[in-house]
C-alpha cells in the first residue's frame, strides 16, 4: 500500500496552495527540477537544506512546515496581524472593511481583464 509521506504530502499542500508547479517551485526553491521529481517518484524525505529552500520559496519558517497547527503566515501576513490586533474594536473594523473593499475591487479587476 503507498502512503505518502509526511514532507512529500506538506510540499504539494503548499504548491497546490501557492498554484505552483514542480518547475515554478524549482526556480523559486533553487532545487534542482530532477531531485524534486525523484522525491515525488520515490516518496523521499528531502534532505533538510531542500526543506530550508523549500520553506524560504514559500516564505514560510521551518517550524511553520511541520507544525500543522500554525497557519502559513508569511512575514508581511504576520506583521498585519500584528498590527491589526494593536487596534481597538473600531479600526479593527474599519480594516476589515476596507479590506473587503479592496477584495472586491480586485475581483472586478480580475473579471474585466477576461
Amino acid at each position: 500500500m503507498y502512503n505518502e509521506n509526511f514532507c512529500i504530502r506538506r510540499i504539494k499542500e503548499l504548491m497546490k496552495k501557492n498554484d505552483d508547479t514542480l518547475y515554478r517551485l524549482s526556480k523559486r526553491s533553487g532545487v534542482s527540477l530532477s531531485t524534486l521529481a525523484s522525491m515525488f517518484e520515490k516518496n523521499t524525505d528531502p534532505r533538510v537544506e531542500t526543506i530550508e529552500k523549500i520553506c524560504a520559496a514559500f516564505d514560510i519558517t521551518i517550524s511553520q512546515f511541520f507544525d500543522r497547527s500554525s497557519p502559513d503566515l508569511s512575514k508581511n501576513q504576520h506583521k498585519l496581524l500584528a498590527s491589526f490586533n494593536s487596534l481597538d474594536k473600531k479600526h479593527q473594523r474599519q480594516v476589515i472593511a476596507y479590506s473587503g473593499f479592496l477584495e472586491r475591487e480586485e475581483e472586478g479587476s480580475r473579471y474585466n481583464k477576461k
